[in-house]
C-alpha cells in the first residue's frame, strides 16, 4: 500500500513493487502539493492506481494523480440531470448531501473500480455519519440512484452495490381531525387562495408539487408526479372542489415554498403545528388526512392506494394502522362521499365562504 513521504517540502506517495528480475523496487509518485491534509486525501488515489498496476491493467507511468478521474464532474452531471427532470430544490439539496458523503468516502478513488467488497466499509462509514436510520436510508437511496444513473449512462459498467434500506420503526402518519380542519378553514377565509388550496389538497390527497402537473377533466383531477415514476392517476372531485381547483389554476400564485410557509404560519397561530405528542404537522399532513379519512370511510386500502398513486399497497398499509374507534372520534360521517359531479341531478348550493366566493367571481370575470 502507498505510504506518504515528504521531500524538500513536497509530498509524494511511495509505492513498492517487484521488478522483472524479482527485486523489490520503490517509486515516488508526486502528489503536487506542499499541504499535508491535501496529500493525505490523495494517497487513496495512488493506492487505487497501485492496485491496477499490480493487476497489469495500467503501466507504472500511469499511476500519477494528475491522470486519475475526478468524481466531482460526475456528481455535477447527475445534479444537472435531476434539475432537468424537475426535481425540487429541496430534493436536490438532499441528493447533494448524500453525494458529499459519498465523495468523502471515496476520497478521490476511482468510482469505476468499486466492488462488492467495498460496500460494508461504506455502510459503516455512513452509519457513523448518520446514526438516525431514517436519515441514513434517505442518503443510501440517493447514492443508489447515483450509481444506477452512472450505469444507465454507461459511465460505469454496472452498479456494484446492492444497497438495501436499514430497518426502521414505521411511525403512524399524522393527520388533522375534522374539528381541527374546521378551525383551519375558518381562519383561512381571509386568504381565499390559501383556503382554496387547503380544500383542494385535503379532498384529493394531491402532493403540493403535483398540482402543477394536473388538470381537470369530466369530474376527475388527473395528475402525475415526475419524481414518483410518473404514473398518471385520476382523483374524483365534487363540484365545489372542481370550482376551487379551476380558479386556482387560472388565478393562483403557484409558489410551493410560499404556500407551505403560509399554511405553517396558520397552523402555528392556531397551535396546530404539532400533535399533543410533539410530532410536526405541515402542508403534506393534508395528504395524510385525506388518506386516513378515505380509508376510514371506505375500509378499502386498495382504493386509497390508487387515489394516492402508490406503486405498492405495502406503502399504503400504514394508513390503516389505526384503531377504528379512534377514527370514529376524529372523523364524522360526511353527508356525501367524494364522487364525480353528477350531470343529471341539480347541484346543491355551494358551501364556499362569501369572501372566497367573491374572489372567485372576480377572477372568473377578469378572465372572461
Amino acid at each position: 500500500m502507498a505510504a506518504l513521504r515528504q521531500l524538500k517540502g513536497k509530498f509524494y506517495g511511495r509505492i513498492s513493487y517487484f521488478g522483472h528480475n524479482g527485486q523489490r523496487k520503490e517509486k515516488l509518485i508526486p502528489l503536487n502539493t506542499r499541504q499535508r491534509a491535501k496529500a493525505e486525501r490523495l494517497i487513496p488515489l495512488v493506492e487505487d492506481r497501485e492496485k491496477l498496476f499490480k493487476m497489469g491493467v495500467i503501466s507504472l507511468d500511469e499511476i500519477g494523480v494528475d491522470r486519475l478521474p475526478d468524481l466531482q464532474p460526475l456528481i455535477d452531471d447527475f445534479i444537472s440531470y435531476l434539475e432537468r427532470n424537475n426535481r425540487s430544490q429541496r430534493t436536490i439539496a438532499l441528493y447533494v448531501l448524500a453525494m458529499n458523503s459519498f465523495a468523502r468516502f471515496m476520497s478521490g478513488r476511482n468510482v469505476e473500480h468499486l466492488s462488492r467488497q467495498d460496500y460494508p466499509a461504506f455502510l459503516d462509514f455512513m452509519k457513523e455519519i448518520y446514526p438516525n436510520p431514517q436519515t441514513l436510508n434517505i442518503r443510501l437511496r440517493s447514492v443508489r440512484a447515483f450509481l444506477n444513473w452512472l450505469a444507465e449512462t454507461e459511465r460505469i459498467k454496472a452498479n456494484p452495490w446492492k444497497i438495501r434500506q436499514m430497518p426502521v420503526r414505521r411511525k403512524r402518519p399524522v393527520y388533522f381531525t375534522d374539528v381541527e380542519m374546521d378551525r383551519i378553514l375558518e381562519n383561512a377565509k381571509t386568504n381565499p387562495e390559501l383556503y382554496a388550496r387547503i380544500i383542494v389538497h385535503s379532498r384529493t390527497g394531491l402532493r403540493l408539487r403535483e398540482f402543477e402537473n394536473s388538470y381537470l377533466k369530466n369530474g376527475f383531477i388527473r395528475t402525475f408526479n415526475p419524481c414518483k415514476q410518473g404514473i398518471e392517476r385520476d382523483i374524483p372531485v365534487d363540484r365545489e372542489t372542481a370550482i376551487l381547483y379551476s380558479w386556482l389554476k387560472d388565478n393562483g400564485q403557484y409558489i410551493p415554498g410560499t404556500i407551505s410557509k403560509l399554511f405553517l404560519d396558520l397552523l402555528r397561530a392556531l397551535k396546530l403545528n404539532k400533535t399533543p405528542s410533539g410530532e410536526n404537522r405541515h402542508f403534506h399532513t393534508l395528504r395524510h388526512t385525506f388518506a386516513v379519512r378515505t380509508y376510514f370511510l371506505t375500509r378499502d386500502i386498495y382504493r386509497v392506494k390508487t387515489l394516492l398513486g402508490h406503486s405498492s399497497v405495502k406503502t399504503t398499509e400504514i394508513y390503516a394502522n389505526f384503531d377504528l374507534s379512534l377514527l370514529e372520534r376524529d372523523f364524522r360521517a360526511p353527508e356525501t362521499v367524494t364522487e364525480p359531479p353528477s350531470v343529471t341531478v341539480e347541484p346543491e348550493p355551494l358551501a364556499i365562504p362569501e369572501t372566497v366566493l367573491e374572489s372567485i367571481t372576480e377572477g372568473i370575470y377578469a378572465n372572461a
